[in-house]
Formats: C-alpha cells, sequence, structure tokens
C-alpha cells in the first residue's frame, strides 16, 4: 500500500508537466520576409494556445484572427520595408516574432493620377464617379455609379496598386463588358499602359479560361512597366494592377 502511495505520488505531479509542456504557448511564420501579392502582403503562420494575439505595423496594433490555429496578415505594400511584429500573451507570458514586409515599386503619384482620372471622366460626362483627391495610407473602396468597385493601395500619396472584381455574370451583359473595357482602358492610358493591347490579351485569356473549369488564375499580362493579374474565383475574378 505503501509503495502504491508513492507511485501515485509520483505520477500525478509527472502528469501535470506533461499537460503543461502540451500547453505551451508557440508561434511561427512560414517566412521572414514577405513580398507583395496583389496589393498587400500576406504573412502567413501558426499560433497555439495564447489569449492574445496581435501584430504592431507602423505604430498600429491590430488583433490577428485565428482559424484552427493557423493565420494571415494583409499588410498594404509600400516604397519602404515595413517590420511587422507579431506578439502572442498568455498571461505574463510572452512570444513575438518580427517579420519583413519588402518594399515594392509605386504606378506613380496618386494626386497626379486621381486629377487626371477626374478630368477623363468630367470630359465623359460622368462627374458623380470622381475619386477623391487626398487619400490617406491605406487601401480604400471606390464605389462607381455602375456598382462596380475598384480598391487602392495609397502609401505617402504614392498610388502602390489598383484592384476591382467582375463577376461573370455582369460580363455577359453588353453594358457589362463596356464598363469594364472603359474602365480598364481609362486606368491603363493613365498608367502609361497599352489599354488595347491589354483588353486583347485580357479577352485571349477570359476565352481559354472558360474551356477549363480548374484554372485559378491567368497568365500575367504586362503593358510598358505595368502588371495586371487576374484571379478566378467561382462566380467572379479579381483583377490587380501593380508595377512590381
Amino acid at each position: 500500500m505503501k509503495k502504491l502511495k508513492y507511485l501515485v505520488l509520483m505520477v500525478i505531479p509527472l502528469f501535470f508537466l506533461v499537460l503543461t509542456g502540451c500547453s505551451k504557448m508557440s508561434l511561427s511564420t512560414t517566412k521572414k520576409e514577405y513580398q507583395a501579392d496583389g496589393l498587400v502582403a500576406v504573412v502567413k503562420g501558426k499560433a497555439a494556445n495564447y489569449k492574445k494575439l496581435t501584430y504592431t505595423v507602423n505604430g498600429k496594433t491590430s488583433n490577428v484572427a485565428i482559424d484552427e490555429g493557423h493565420f494571415s496578415i494583409s499588410v498594404p505594400v509600400s516604397t519602404k520595408d515595413q517590420n511587422v511584429r507579431i506578439k502572442a500573451e498568455n498571461g505574463d507570458k510572452v512570444e513575438t516574432k518580427l517579420v519583413k514586409v519588402k518594399k515594392a515599386k509605386a504606378l506613380q503619384s496618386y494626386l497626379t493620377f486621381a486629377q487626371a482620372y477626374n478630368y477623363t471622366l468630367l470630359s465623359m460626362g460622368q462627374p458623380t464617379d470622381q475619386l477623391k483627391l487626398i487619400a490617406k495610407d491605406g487601401m480604400f473602396t471606390h464605389k462607381k455609379a455602375d456598382k462596380t468597385e475598384w480598391y487602392y493601395n495609397v502609401q505617402d500619396n504614392q498610388l502602390m496598386g489598383i484592384a476591382t472584381k467582375f463577376s461573370y455574370k455582369d460580363l455577359k451583359s453588353k453594358q457589362g463588358q463596356k464598363n469594364f473595357a472603359t474602365d480598364l482602358m481609362i486606368t491603363s492610358k493613365l498608367l502609361g499602359a497599352d489599354g488595347k493591347k491589354v483588353l486583347k490579351d485580357f479577352g485571349k485569356q477570359t476565352k481559354n479560361a472558360s474551356k477549363n473549369s480548374t484554372k485559378t488564375s491567368m497568365s500575367q499580362i504586362t503593358s510598358n512597366g505595368i502588371n495586371y493579374n487576374i484571379n478566378l474565383t467561382t462566380n467572379e475574378f479579381y483583377l490587380y494592377i501593380t508595377k512590381y
């Protein structure tokens, strides 16, 4: 009986020690440096046994969403390298990871683009679709009268990238096709790209993509240093315009 009691007293502490080891807080990222993917750089990683998870970039701290221990953080790219500090907390225990988001090339000055864009729309009799001339650092959405949405990444008054999405349903209509073609031509011209060539290449790739239901992206289209990347989903496609 004494031996049994002795064994129990020895095993119980070891049992709790194992539990403590299993619940050790951990934090990791897939890379130390991340590059632009569209308008943002996506920092990915894993976190376990934390009570609070945050990230800080450019002096701003935000909470991190977790999906079964995995997380992803979208950081709008800039013309400068950015340090991203990820912090996991559990009581007085703290673990941090520091990763870098590498700098990218700007399309052009945002103010220059916005002024030229607004002038073009005014000359076309579309005063309701004007872009704001002053934009804070970060991403913002521009909703047009035709209900399409365009997304802009502006950093230090530099236009880093433009994105939009169109549904396949809209592109099946003549008006939808016209809206997309007009927007793409205007944007391309203002950025110094050949809009006609881009639209022609886009048409070819769209036709080929419709024959392959498993494709999720198209080949990059490049014109005068401006890159066009397209991702496909079940009901719509996303277009990203960048210079990196």
